[in-house]
């Protein structure tokens, strides 16, 4: 029988989610070389069997024949699917961060377990962020003081929890805080930090200053009205929003996440995303710059954001 545990690691504090068998045979798929080639692949990253063929320089057919098999056995997952002349092309991903053979022997007690509900695909987009199970950056909210050339407030700081939550999945506690007010940023010159700002352009005055930098941005016309995409497509719905990673400005080295929406709603439909869905909204995301489009939806008809769907997607 095959259980799913965490791998823990009391140097670093960090785990890794395993699946375990006392019956080694289970795992068979991965231990061939092209199995084994295919899932070390997977974990840079979602993948298509046609993209994994060209980067491994093998036929098709042999990939399509390793993932089925990898597939079988639990050790990857289809995660999104797209088009491709006329055909459809499944997105594969690992199912879990790696397998063991348990013996019937005595467990080593652990104290201060992380969760076991750890996001992978959150894992994987703030992977700049966290150095040896400690959060190297910070979360910079809008002041909620008038600032900025708009004089505006900031009014969703509180998204922020949420952020912390999920990212105490991956990292223990800070001793120093982690959350900066977009003033103060700037005022003790951390702009080279990594940061992860939230809140858009209107309420953050850092968030102000990325947005040029961004590949999808929002629209400054309009009192930052719509986001604008690569394309010059626009979304303008109260409950759009955008995550974006790229590199910092201040610091080629580093790198800022923007979560952010159009309205407070919007903002609440990026945090959700980045936190909640983030499977789903990262589907495509192979590492570096990303950015998505996401939209907020009220799926139990009780006028709050509770899911998103993705609009669009770049990079990655």
């Amino acid at each position: 029988m095959r259980k799913e545990r965490l791998l823990l690691d009391p140097e670093s504090s960090t785990s890794k989610r395993v699946s375990v068998s006392e019956d080694p045979a289970s795992f068979f798929p991965a231990a061939s070389g092209m199995g084994n080639r295919i899932l070390r692949l997977l974990s840079k990253g979602p993948n298509y069997p046609s993209a994994i063929a060209r980067e491994l320089k093998v036929y098709h057919q042999t990939v399509y024949y390793h993932v089925r098999k990898l597939e079988r056995a639990g050790l990857l997952k289809k995660v999104g699917q797209r088009v491709v002349r006329g055909g459809t092309a499944d997105l594969y991903t690992l199912a879990v961060d790696g397998f063991a053979v348990e013996f019937p022997v005595k467990p080593e007690g652990f104290s201060g377990l992380p969760s076991a509900s750890r996001s992978p695909a959150f894992g994987g987009f703030l992977h700049e962020f966290i150095s040896s199970g400690s959060l190297d950056g910070w979360i910079v909210v809008g002041s909620p003081e008038p600032h900025g050339p708009n004089r505006t407030q900031g009014r969703d700081g509180h998204y922020a929890i949420q952020v912390g939550f999920a990212l105490g999945q991956f990292v223990r506690l800070p001793q120093s805080f982690p959350v900066k007010l977009d003033v103060d940023l700037k005022n003790e010159k951390l702009e080279k930090s990594n940061l992860i700002v939230v809140g858009g352009p209107r309420t953050n005055v850092v968030a102000a200053e990325i947005n040029s930098h961004l590949p999808i941005r929002f629209y400054e016309e309009g009192f930052w009205g719509s986001i604008v995409d690569e394309n010059g497509s626009k979304y303008s719905s109260d409950r759009d929003a955008l995550i974006a990673k790229v590199k910092n400005p201040w610091n080629p080295d580093g790198y800022c996440i923007v979560a952010a929406g159009l309205s407070g709603s919007g903002t609440k439909a990026a945090i959700i995303g980045l936190t909640n869905f983030a499977e789903r909204a990262f589907a495509g995301y192979k590492g570096g710059e990303y950015s998505v489009v996401l939209r907020g939806t009220d799926m139990d008809g009780d006028g709050k954001v509770d899911t998103v769907e993705v609009l669009h997607a770049t990079g990655g």
